[in-house]
């Protein structure tokens, strides 16, 4: 469940990028209502890597799945830090808008 949760807030932030590029009416900016959820989709998806590594530990290794929640957790961590990227940078252009008008 992490790994599919590391992989949607993924997609989340690939489909802030990619629908304004298909759709001419939709502007790059209104696309980013997006990043909120790849944000708490990384974060779902960290919490629960870290439940499956402890349920790892906790049965010596027994349940498995491992690998995948490490996987998982660099996926939450990518997708949290590509969404801290996006808001930041959007932070900085509504300054930089507010500054020259």
């Amino acid at each position: 469940m992490a790994f599919l949760f590391g992989v949607l807030a993924l997609l989340f932030l690939a489909a802030g990028v990619a629908v304004p590029q298909l759709r001419d009416e939709i502007e790059p900016l209104a696309a980013l209502v997006v990043v909120p959820a790849g944000f708490v989709a990384g974060l779902v998806a960290i919490a629960l890597a870290r439940r499956a590594r402890f349920e790892f530990q906790r049965t010596l290794g027994r349940s498995g799945g491992d690998g995948l929640a490490v996987a998982a957790r660099v996926l939450g961590v990518v997708a949290v830090l590509i969404s801290l990227t996006a808001g930041l940078a959007v932070g900085v252009y509504a300054v930089l808008v507010l500054v020259q008008g």
